[in-house]
């Protein structure tokens, strides 16, 4: 079968398992937001002047214009020339790619002595600061300044912000001001700055120090990095949406709502908010749905329903969107109309608790087609919040078409929103009239008129207040008094109706060119990114980053963290009102198709007409040349369904940006001529290769963008010789793209290029080797192979090259040493390459090199002159020795081998010569000594682990972090002389370690060599805060440390564990598969335990002592078969999470209030959370899978083809995966772990593979899914891969497989080979999926068979 097969059967598989899962449970998973255009690194300044915004607009588009006055998630302030290039890099890339919002700060941009607006308001308004303190921070005056703004900002958030400091090369004392490094700095400042500024600084040191973060030294920068994204992704909780600055809460309309709710009882809950526009109702919605929405399943936020249903097709892009939220991408691409979307709706949310959020609807029709059929279209436990300006929409029946639900609400539940109480509306007036919680004394009186002038609707008040700060900062007191009783007295004017009146007096302040930006966003561009509508205002000379600005300040857009404009629901319409009914060129945009028919049928000239949508979803228009004519200045077209017939030539000549959706091949026009077009797109067009448009269209200089997205009928590129000037081509998603044109070569300008999601692309062609200007390719992520040109290293302007997950490229063209700029290499999972070329030394600017999970045995000698590199990974790979050159890295500060198995200690002895390493990572290799050069550097992170391991010198006395695995501890030096460690890990190699195949040989006859010496008790530094043992035994002691934070003791033979009075500071403690502990004393001396798992401890009988943890947070039980009864757990008033899973003996928990007649399941996992903030009685509770899905596979074979691709498919669906191959099994057994996976998961999918039938741990657990499937009475099911086998060698009926089996009669029990002959047997005659002889066609039609008779064999309990 042909590549492009194998890339159908994982998509279409991943659609076929999500389509199965529709009736099994599904597993919680983290939501990522991704996206294909990246957020920009700084802000402009936002002064206001012409010619600065001039200079500004210039710049690239790719970046910000303005956003300094939008909110930021992370503020990240460094000391440029410590970190600016390494470390801070890649922080900052990494949270943004994790959709997390940056404000990525440099010291060395900055100028004068003050903290700027800018600057003020990006610390203001971002919720994380991360100081990076590195030795040069305290050298600087503004990262100083900075971190006193964060306390300062921090201390008055009500807990709202937060600081997460990074102690990058820098110990906590450092920043404390308790070794030199940083007080003899700050003297320097005093003069310059003054003593007062300087004891404000000195203080925000010595508090942020104080703060737990993280401690760099001596650890992996890219394991560190995964945890503060870690941390700040669950401290920003991405499942919110966005709400309103200043939030003033109204908790006793939030109680109502909660009680309607009734979360955590039976049952389908439909809750309606009604009331007049601007009074609260999204607002309210918003933040129930973020209090809420972390104890659901799934949850989806349909906002501003009225407005995207109005246009064709509105419906069913809402029914895709809360598909994709709820059920993943895989069943939301199946629906075709509305009505399919409906029954798709019905099926595929009917059996996970969910939580919905439609906001403002106005029509019964949407939520008939949206969500409310009948409550059995969901899981009992969900609820749906509906928000209205219309009561009698609400009257509607919702009760359960059968009896079978009781106490089922037959109706939806209605809340009335009314006004804010008045001091609640005051208070908000406040916080945006002045930016703060109280009030200038003279203007007491006048801000009380005008609350109760706008009639305490919160949208007025947030409108006219923001207006009203905004228009008074500059000006004198006498100035600024006179505008704010100039406001009142236009208030009062009235009668004062609704919001209208209101945002009409912030419309009229607004200069002309604002407005018109203004008009443009209601009208057309709501949700939408701004990246191709600031292109066009820019060229329209609009000065869009002056007009974003004054319009965020004054509240009437936000710029969303995805890139997109955001505008209230109430000034989307006022925008549109004013363009239909007061501005003084009626319908000078048009976006209504109706409207936009009237006025081209009428063909009657329209000088004012500059921005058209002409949209037709199911049918076609056809478009004469005429009736275009009649609008001379139209700047903005947007169109589809339509087709364009006549001369168009010389008309448009006003036209920036024309978007085309064309839905058919027929090309009717005469000529087009766009002589100031600057951008194209014809995103999501039907266009093939033969289209005749490209040869119509005449393009002119000015043409910058040319985006083809998901135009998946594409084959090939059309020639580019007209498109000279651009530069920016956007091929995204072209999925069945073969060939880019040769004449890309002429796209000298071209600074972006996007081919991501091109799966059929086989190469990139030569010429784009020629593209100086180049500066950022976003490949593709290909299962088939894609040739890179010979000439790649042409590309002198590229500053990072991402090659990843590409296990079919076997090579690096020799010429990528001439990409003299390039900064960042990454080849993650190109398993295919095997050797790099030597010409890699000479990229003399390279930082950072990713080279984990290649084929690669041997590392080139020319590495050693990469003078600039200072993070090398190799973890994963096969090389087996260092090269000698290694010592000339002299930059090098990260090198991490993790599992690279086949590693030895040849040459070991030049890491001697690497003085700023300081992470050093050789864990789960061959390693058996290391050298005594180790001991003369500065490490402060250092993992070795072998079982091999002999001989290890003395360890550097500057180390942070130690973490061995061995098999004889006695061979390892005593830890206790490292006086500063602060981590220490533990591991010893036993019979249930996980190791490769390779490293078989003599195992378990050194594992049982080593288990009869007697090992070391080690008396272990005072001040560790993290200790982690594993397999040892005996336990060291743990009287002396006063610091430790955690404890996690795993896999270790002991009876008890002995906690002492000195372990007062713990916070977690995880004992897990500790098969012999009977009892753990001591236990209630922990009186600061936050967090508290236990885990297949099937000798403990009861936890003593737990009921006296009073600060404990989290506690986790699993598989402790023997408890039966948990103490009484009244005191434990911060209890807010617990984890019950395989406790078959426990019954019931007492002393919780809300938990009294809870009654415990004991299959499955169990899922208890409290919601304090509401009330200590509400709690939540949801049962899950383990798994959706178990993946097995043969690793050798196809590890790293189809089954690492797939996995990824299916987490992108949201379909949790255990992915389990034979590789790094090192006993005969299956062990418990895989055991409960397969018990717990719902599908089966081996991966046949030549060499399946030669692992006995493939065979056993093909067994076992065949056992589970029989006993699920079809509620499960197997669903077979054959990838480079025939369907008759898995039957047997030839010696591919037979052989094998034959070989394991020899060494296994007759018995259990003849139930593996009988299990290969019978999943063979199950449908599956070949991928060999099959076209992409008859892959499809057997994937779409599948669905359907799994829907059929499946049958759901809900």
């Amino acid at each position: 079968m042909g590549s492009n097969g194998v890339q159908a059967l994982i998509t279409n598989l991943a659609l076929t398992v999500a389509r199965v899962l529709q009736v099994c449970n599904f597993c919680l998973t983290k939501s990522r937001r991704s996206r294909d255009s990246e957020s920009p690194t700084r802000t402009d300044n936002g002064s206001g002047e012409e010619e600065e915004a001039l200079r500004r607009d210039s710049e690239s588009t790719s970046r910000a214009d303005n956003l300094s006055c939008e909110e930021y998630d992370v503020f990240l302030s460094f000391r440029g020339p410590d970190t600016r290039n390494g470390f801070a890099n890649c922080l900052y890339h990494r949270l943004r790619d994790a959709g997390i919002h940056v404000f990525f700060d440099n010291e060395e941009l900055r100028v004068g002595e003050e903290i700027g607006e800018e600057l003020s308001k990006a610390l203001d308004k971002s919720r994380i600061y991360i100081p990076i303190f590195s030795k040069g921070y305290a050298n600087s005056s503004w990262c100083l300044r900075e971190v006193a703004h964060m306390v300062e900002c921090t201390s008055t958030s009500d807990e709202k912000k937060e600081i997460l400091p990074i102690f990058y090369d820098v110990d906590p004392d450092d920043v404390k001001l308790k070794t030199k490094l940083y007080s003899k700095v700050m003297p320097r400042h005093k003069k310059k700055f003054g003593s007062d500024n300087l004891k404000q600084w000195e203080n925000a040191l010595v508090k942020v120090a104080h703060i737990k973060g993280w401690d760099l030294k001596g650890k992996g920068q890219g394991e560190q990095i995964e945890s503060i994204v870690e941390v700040v992704c669950r401290n920003l909780n991405t499942r919110h949406v966005i709400v309103t600055d200043n939030l003033v809460e109204d908790n006793d309309q939030m109680e109502a709502i909660m009680k309607l709710l009734d979360v955590g009882s039976r049952g389908v809950r439909f809750v309606g908010i009604h009331g007049m526009g601007g009074v609260g109702k999204t607002t309210l919605a918003k933040v129930m749905f973020n209090k809420l929405s972390s104890h659901f399943e799934r949850c989806s936020f349909l906002e501003d329903v009225r407005a995207s249903s109005q246009s064709h097709g509105g419906l069913l892009e809402l029914q895709k969107k809360l598909l994709i939220d709820l059920a993943g991408h895989g069943i939301a691409n199946q629906i075709k109309d509305v009505d399919g979307g409906i029954k798709m709706i019905k099926k595929a949310l009917s059996n996970k608790e969910l939580l919905i959020v439609l906001d403002d609807i106005d029509k019964k029709e949407q939520l008939e087609k949206l969500a409310v059929g009948k409550s059995d279209w969901f899981c009992s436990g969900s609820r749906i919040i509906i928000t209205t300006r219309d009561k009698s929409i609400l009257m509607t029946q919702v009760g359960s078409s059968s009896n079978e639900i009781l106490n089922q609400p037959k109706e939806i539940s209605c809340y009335e929103v009314h006004g804010m109480r008045f001091d609640l509306a005051r208070h908000l007036f406040y916080k945006h009239a002045f930016r703060s919680n109280s009030v200038v004394e003279e203007y007491v009186a006048c801000s009380r008129e005008i609350v109760i002038a706008l009639g305490m609707l919160p949208l007025a008040i947030v409108v006219i207040g923001s207006n009203l700060f905004d228009w008074g900062k500059d000006l004198g007191h006498l100035d600024k008094r006179e505008i704010w009783d100039e406001t009142l007295k236009k208030l009062k004017e009235g009668p004062f109706e609704d919001v209208r009146d209101t945002l009409m007096i912030s419309y009229e302040r607004l200069e002309d060119k604002h407005q018109e930006v203004f008009l443009d966003i209601a009208c057309f561009f709501i949700n939408t990114d701004r990246t191709y509508p600031v292109i066009m205002w820019k060229d329209c000379g609009y000065f869009p980053s002056i007009a974003m600005r004054i319009l965020s300040q004054r509240s009437l857009i936000k710029i969303r963290d995805d890139n997109r404009f955001w505008m209230h629901d109430q000034v989307r319409d006022f925008g549109r009102y004013i363009v239909r009914q007061v501005y003084p060129r009626k319908f000078c945009r048009v976006w209504i198709h109706e409207d936009a028919l009237k006025l081209l049928e009428g063909k009657k000239r329209n000088e004012d007409m500059v921005a058209l949508s002409l949209t037709f979803d199911g049918c076609s228009r056809s478009i004469a040349c005429e009736e275009l004519a009649a609008l001379p200045n139209l700047r903005f077209l947007l169109a589809k369904g339509i087709n364009f017939f006549g001369n168009f030539e010389n008309l448009l000549s006003e036209l920036r940006w024309f978007s085309w959706e064309i839905t058919q091949m027929e090309f009717y026009e005469g000529s087009f001529h766009f002589a100031n077009l600057i951008v194209l797109d014809l995103s999501r067009s039907d266009i093939k290769d033969d289209w005749d448009g490209w040869s119509r269209i005449q393009m002119t200089e000015k043409l910058k963008v040319l985006d083809l997205t998901d135009c998946t009928k594409l084959r090939r590129t059309p020639n580019f010789s007209n498109f000279t000037s651009l530069e920016t081509l956007v091929l995204a998603r072209c999925s069945n793209l073969l060939t880019i044109h040769p004449s890309i070569s002429k796209l000298q300008l071209l600074e972006t290029l996007n081919i991501k999601g091109c799966s059929s692309l086989g190469e990139l062609p030569e010429e784009v080797c020629s593209l100086q200007s180049l500066k950022q390719i976003v490949m593709p992520q290909n299962f088939q192979l894609l040739k890179l040109p010979e000439r790649i290293g042409n590309l002198k302007s590229l500053s990072s090259f991402g090659l990843n997950e590409h296990p079919k490229i076997c090579q690096l063209p020799d010429s990528i040493g001439g990409m003299v700029n390039l900064t960042y290499l990454s080849l993650h999972g190109c398993v295919g390459i095997k050797k790099l070329p030597s010409s890699i030394g000479e990229l003399k600017m390279l930082v950072k090199l990713q080279i984990s999970t290649l084929g690669i045995v041997e590392l080139p000698d020319s590495i050693g002159n990469l003078k600039k590199l200072r993070v090398l990974l190799l973890c994963r790979t096969k090389i087996k020795e260092f090269p000698r050159t290694i010592g000339g890295l002299e930059m090098l500060e990260t090198l991490d081998a993790d599992r690279s198995w086949d590693l030895t200690d040849k040459n070991l002895e030049e890491i001697g010569n690497l003085f700023h390493l300081t992470t050093l990572n050789l864990a789960f290799t061959s390693v058996s000594r290391l050298p005594p050069e180790i001991s003369r550097l500065h490490l402060q992170k250092l993992e070795v682990g072998s079982i091999e391991l002999r001989q290890v010198p003395s360890l550097p006395s500057s180390l942070k972090f130690l973490a061995v695995q061995a098999l004889d501890f006695s061979l390892v030096p005593h830890p206790s002389s490292i006086t500063d460690l602060e981590h220490l890990e533990l591991q010893r190699f036993s019979n249930s370690t996980k190791i490769p195949r390779s490293t078989w040989q003599d195992y378990h006859s050194k594992v049982e060599a080593a288990m009869l010496r007697e090992q070391p008790s080690y008396q272990l530094p005072s001040r560790l805060s993290a200790l982690k043992l594993r397999g040892i035994s005996p336990l060291p002691h743990f009287s002396n440390l006063i610091n430790l934070t955690v404890l996690h003791v795993i896999d270790c033979a002991i009876s008890h564990l002995p906690i002492n009075p000195g372990l007062t500071h713990l916070r977690e403690l995880f004992i897990r598969r500790c098969k012999s502990l009977e009892k753990i004393p001591g236990l209630s001396l922990l009186g600061s335990l936050e967090r508290l798992e236990l885990k297949g401890l099937n000798r403990l009988v009861e936890i003593q002592g737990l009921s006296e943890l009073e600060s404990l947070q989290y506690l986790i039980l699993s598989s402790c078969d023997l408890i039966g009864q948990l103490p009484n757990l009244s005191k434990l008033g911060k209890l807010q999470h617990m984890e019950l899973e395989a406790c078959p003996n426990l019954r019931a928990i007492e002393g919780i209030e809300g938990l009294e007649s809870w009654v415990l399941d004991s299959h499955g996992r169990t899922i208890l959370e409290r919601l304090l903030d509401v009330s200590r009685s509400t709690w939540l509770s949801h049962r899950l899978p383990m798994y959706d899905v178990f993946l097995s596979s043969r690793g050798r074979d196809s590890r790293f083809g189809i089954v690492n691709f797939l996995h990824y498919w299916l987490l992108q669906d949201r379909i949790s995966v255990h992915s389990d191959d034979d590789d790094s099994r090192s006993n005969e057994r299956i062990g418990e772990e895989i055991l409960q996976a397969l018990a717990n998961s719902n599908i089966y999918i081996p991966v046949f593979s030549r060499n399946y039938a030669s692992s006995y741990w493939c065979l056993r657990k093909l067994t076992h899914m065949v056992k589970c499937t029989t006993e699920s009475k079809g509620k499960r099911k197997i669903l077979p891969i054959f990838y480079d086998v025939e369907i008759d060698d898995v039957k047997l009926e030839t010696d591919l497989y037979k052989s094998d089996l034959d070989k394991h009669q020899t060494n296994f029990n007759h018995s259990e080979v003849k139930a593996w002959k009988e299990a290969l047997i019978e999943v063979a005659a199950m449908s599956g999926f070949i991928l060999r002889n099959n076209s992409h066609e008859e892959v499809l039609q057997l994937v779409t068979e599948e669905i359907y008779k799994a829907r059929k064999l499946l049958d759901v309990d809900s």
